[in-house]
């Protein structure tokens, strides 16, 4: 019995011996953080919840961070979702310290190129033809955005469907997500029915050069004018790209052909030219929103008018049309302020306006028209602010002026101060054009009555006399 007795005494004498030598270790243990699994593959798109289990004492907030989210990314609770193709790390810490991580491999290739079928497509209006795109070996996102460079010539939709839709030239892409691109140049063919030359009904003097233009039908046609011919070169000559010169007084026809074969005519007059040429004015300052017609100025060597040159072709320029434009018949529009030359060429001479467009001050508002004040109340500065139209001028600058500075003081703000003395001072608020608003402050022994069917003060001399403040006194 004792023996029994002696042996259950021993194992739990050992058993509290173990347990007092752990004790120590575990109060002095660190925590430690585990992530299960330590790696995970994943297809692009899917999501994973990251399991973990944190050897503490007390309970811990958890973090997760990934080193590269555009492979994959994880939220606050641990969910992966994978971005793109390759391989990054999910970092995991608890509030105490501890950290692991976690290997996140996303199956798949990045797209690293993309290809067209074509790079350049030549269709006829109203033709649908389709583009189609291939990416590198192994790419898994094949995403595109198709885009035209200019939709009206040429449409493309979802599906890389291309409309041809009015002639011209144009640009395709097909864009990745990453911004990778692939594009094929677009070219709508659209044959032409007919054209003209212009000018038309062309009169010049001799030493004229102009350059030519041709008009097409229709007006979205792609051909054009390759070849320039005149029946007679010592009349006219021509440059390939239509320039003509007059050399000799008659009629020359000039032909225009186009590279399919389309051609058409004109007769070109050519007539004796003047000696001299000028416009009226030579210069001229008008306002913005103005016009001006400039007139033409023929002369024979005596400095004589020369009537028989005023039909001639004259070609109207202006160097700046932001600030005006001018059309054939030397007609001007003012657009902004700035200044600009007109300039004239006919016969091989050009005369030149020099033209200023201004912006004036027109109109003045100020923010008090009319104020009566008696002598003890006033004694508080009025402040005055002009409104100015327009209100883009080029000068707008503002000075102010009183009619009596006994009475009132105006500064360069528009702070009105009156003085001390009984009556009626005007303030002027004027602009460099000369535009001007008035203020009328009056400091009177008593206020005006007002009229009630007008609303407007009723003044006497009474509430100007200085003798009732006296008597009142």
């Amino acid at each position: 019995m004792s023996t029994i007795y002696g042996k259950l005494t021993a194992l739990i004498l050992a058993i509290t011996l173990g347990l007092l030598l752990l004790l120590p270790m575990r109060f002095g243990q660190e925590d430690h953080l585990y992530a299960y699994p330590h790696t995970i593959k994943m297809g692009r798109g899917d999501s994973y919840a990251i399991s973990y289990a944190l050897d503490s004492d007390h309970a811990q907030a958890i973090s997760y961070a990934s080193v590269d989210e555009r492979i994959a990314t994880v939220s606050p609770q641990g969910l992966v979702k994978a971005v793109a193709p390759g391989a990054t790390d999910i970092h995991i810490q608890a509030e105490g310290g501890a950290r692991t991580s976690v290997r996140v491999e996303v199956s798949g290739s990045p797209t690293t190129a993309i290809y067209l079928n074509t790079d350049s497509l030549r269709m006829e209006k109203g033709q649908v033809t389709g583009l189609s795109a291939s990416f590198n070996p192994g790419a898994d996102d094949t995403r595109l955005e198709w885009r035209s460079d200019d939709p009206n010539i040429a449409s493309v939709d979802a599906a890389g469907r291309v409309r041809a839709l009015r002639g011209g030239r144009t640009k395709v892409s097909a864009v990745t997500p990453g911004g990778l691109s692939a594009s094929a140049d677009v070219l709508v063919h659209v044959s032409g029915d007919a054209m003209r030359i212009t000018p038309e009904e062309l009169v010049v003097g001799t030493g004229a050069s102009l350059q030519m233009g041709a008009v097409y039908f229709p007006a979205d046609t792609t051909d054009a004018v390759e070849r320039w011919v005149s029946s007679d070169e010592s009349l006219l000559t021509v440059d390939g790209d239509g320039t003509i010169h007059a050399g000799g007084v008659g009629e020359p026809v000039l032909t225009a052909i186009t590279g399919e074969g389309l051609s058409t005519s004109a007769v070109i007059r050519v007539e004796p030219s003047s000696d001299a040429f000028d416009l009226a004015p030579s210069a001229a300052t008008i306002e913005r929103g103005d016009a001006l017609d400039i007139q033409t100025r023929f002369m024979d060597s005596a400095g004589n008018p020369d009537a028989a040159s005023e039909g001639h072709y004259i070609e109207w320029v202006s160097s700046d049309p932001t600030v005006a434009t001018v059309d054939a018949n030397g007609h001007v529009e003012a657009l902004h302020s700035g200044a600009t030359a007109i300039s004239a060429t006919v016969d091989g001479m050009t005369a030149t306006c020099d033209l200023r467009v201004q912006v004036l001050v027109h109109e003045i508002i100020l923010n008090e028209h009319e104020m009566y004040m008696r002598k003890g109340a006033a004694r508080k500065p009025i402040q005055l602010t002009a409104e100015i139209h327009p209100d883009d001028p080029d000068d707008p600058t503002i000075t102010w002026l009183t009619s009596n500075d006994l009475i009132a003081n105006v500064d360069e703000n528009g702070l009105v101060t009156l003085t001390g003395a009984y009556g009626t001072a005007i303030i002027t608020a004027r602009a460099a054009s000369g535009a001007e608003a008035h203020f009328s402050v009056s400091v009177v022994v008593k206020l005006p009555e007002v009229d009630p069917a007008t609303g407007q003060a009723i003044v006497t001399d009474e509430i100007f006399d200085e003798s009732l403040e006296t008597a009142k006194d």
